[in-house]
């Protein structure tokens, strides 16, 4: 079995992987990217729209965008966390520019746009705009990757950590066939979220939850994992209708060609929240006034002119699929998006195990109940940043562990003409998007948790497989799929974006956050 080693390990190729690995690369020597796919090509930072919030403005400051930050989640964010968040934001999205991204600029000055739950315009975007143009910024940033020298191991999965002394000190890599280990004295996970664990999602497929297993099975503590946001808006099955849009006029419409979100959000209309706009949307099909599970979204009250230069750009990419939005209605309809919940951290990206250290989607806590949009770049380029520093000060100060991994190799499932995963992947999609989706009960949750541990135990009892790749994929998204309905079940209220039918308001003695601990032991933390 090959071995090798590294300073600082950071899982993911995306944008958080990348400014980790770039900013433990200015303090250690041996820096290693290992991604399911290519560098600065997978997971959801690859198919961004390239949007980023930071208080730019002269009429606004980071106490302000806090203050918006813990409005959005419901305040039951770490305001630890969003404290360095949005004081960071800023520097961290203004640097960009070092890497030879430009932002939309008029006369010199950024353009500046109000996203939803903003209270003020402090949305940047890349230049030019238009539909998956965020996939510039990961790319700049593994170019300088590359250029400073970090190692980038493609086309690997990680699929076991080790720890020793309640420290993580190594791993297990797997290409499908073959196994090689790894040794670090750090390790950073920026695996991104879970969203491809539902039917309906606008991530990639290779996003499914290996971060939350890795840390949890090394003994690191999960947090807010009920809390996943669904995209109210997504037209052809993942593309994302921005909020902009809304602000310069769109309106949703029910089969009835009623604005019905007034009797969601009366006051902020079309500008509220993804959360109660999917809520919104959801609702309305489900009582019979939705079009094939969505509704209708707009463009008539949006001024021509600012329509057809503003976002010119759309309009070409929806009349390419026979679409003309100058005269037609657009179908959207919610998918998952985001997960807020994720590992434990604390403002050093630091987890509860020695050398383990998160950023980025893999990292819970920042965006409590809900994320603003706007945010999720943002983060990941501030806590990347950290995580960075804070793994290769760990690295610096300790050296490498050796442990056993025979026995783990030994206990996996032979290769061969064997059981097929791909049925009872499709299967807990199906669950999650039934039982645990935008709106949940009791009865609906214990339903999933029943069916989630049939397929547990079919999964427990495979003892050769046709591919390895999609072995770990199930149980990864097996566990994941569990983390939500248990903490799911244990949140009797709705806030933000977890709505239960069967408490459908907001309780204050909820105002906490739960956890999970090694072991699946839960506990509470007072926000």
């Amino acid at each position: 079995m090959e071995k090798l080693k590294c300073d600082v390990l950071v899982v993911g190729g995306g944008l958080a992987g990348l400014r980790a690995a770039i900013e433990a690369k200015k303090y250690v020597k041996e820096v290693a990217i290992i991604t399911k796919g290519y560098v600065g090509k997978g997971g959801c930072s690859s198919i961004s729209e390239g949007i980023l919030n930071a208080p730019l403005s002269e009429n606004d400051s980071w106490e302000i965008y806090y203050q918006d930050i813990m409005k959005g989640s419901a305040n039951v964010s770490d305001p630890k966390l969003a404290i360095t968040l949005s004081e960071n934001a800023k520097k961290a999205v203004l640097s960009l520019e070092d890497y030879g991204i430009k932002f939309k600029r008029e006369n010199g000055k950024l353009v500046l746009n109000l996203s939803g739950g903003n209270s003020v315009p402090r949305t940047v975007r890349v230049e030019p705009p238009g539909p998956g143009c965020g996939r510039i910024i990961p790319l700049k940033l593994m170019e300088h990757a590359r250029n400073c020298g970090i190692k980038f191991i493609e086309k690997n999965h990680l699929i076991k950590l080790f720890e020793k002394n309640g420290r993580a000190v190594s791993g297990i890599i797997c290409d499908g066939k073959n196994f090689s280990e790894i040794n670090f004295k750090a390790i950073i996970l920026c695996t991104g979220g879970a969203g491809n664990i539902y039917r309906n999602s606008t991530n990639p497929s290779d996003v499914q939850g290996d971060g939350y297993y890795l840390s949890f099975d090394v003994g690191a503590s999960l947090i807010d994992m009920e809390y996943v946001q669904f995209f109210p808006t997504v037209a052809l099955k993942s593309y994302l209708v921005l909020p902009f849009i809304f602000t310069d006029g769109a309106t949703l419409l029910n089969s009835k060609g009623e604005r019905f979100i007034r009797k969601y959000d009366p006051n902020l209309l079309e500008k509220t929240t993804r959360d109660i706009m999917s809520r919104a949307i959801f609702t309305e099909a489900l009582e019979g006034r939705g079009i094939e599970g969505g509704v209708y979204l707009s463009c008539k009250e949006v001024p021509e002119t600012i329509l057809k230069t503003k976002y010119s750009k759309e309009l070409d990419f929806f009349l390419s699929k026979g679409i003309d939005l100058t005269k037609e209605n657009l179908l959207v309809k919610p998918s998952c998006h985001f997960f807020m919940g994720g590992i434990k951290i604390n403002e050093k990206c630091e987890t509860n195990v020695k050398g383990l250290y998160a950023c980025g989607e893999t990292a819970g806590g920042v965006h409590g109940s809900n994320r603003l949009a706007g945010n999720a770049l943002a983060e990941t380029l501030v806590f990347g940043e950290i995580a960075g520093k804070s793994a290769a000060n760990f690295a610096l100060a300790n050296k490498y562990e050796n442990v056993d991994i025979t026995n783990y190799i030994d206990s996996l499932p032979k290769l061969g003409n064997g059981f097929s995963e791909k049925e009872l992947i499709k299967d807990i999609k199906e669950i999650m998007w039934i039982y645990l989706g935008i709106i949940r009960d009791e009865n609906g949750i214990k339903t999933a948790i029943k069916l989630i541990n049939e397929i547990k135990n079919k999964f427990e009892r495979i003892t050769s497989t046709k591919d390895y790749l999609e072995y770990f994929k199930l149980r990864n998204i097996l566990f994941v799929a569990q983390t939500v309905a248990l903490s799911a079940l244990e949140r009797k209220e709705s806030r933000g974006a977890h709505y239960r039918s069967d408490y459908p308001k907001e309780d204050s003695n909820w105002k906490r956050a739960i956890i999970i601990k090694n072991g699946f032991d839960i506990e509470y933390e007072g926000r």
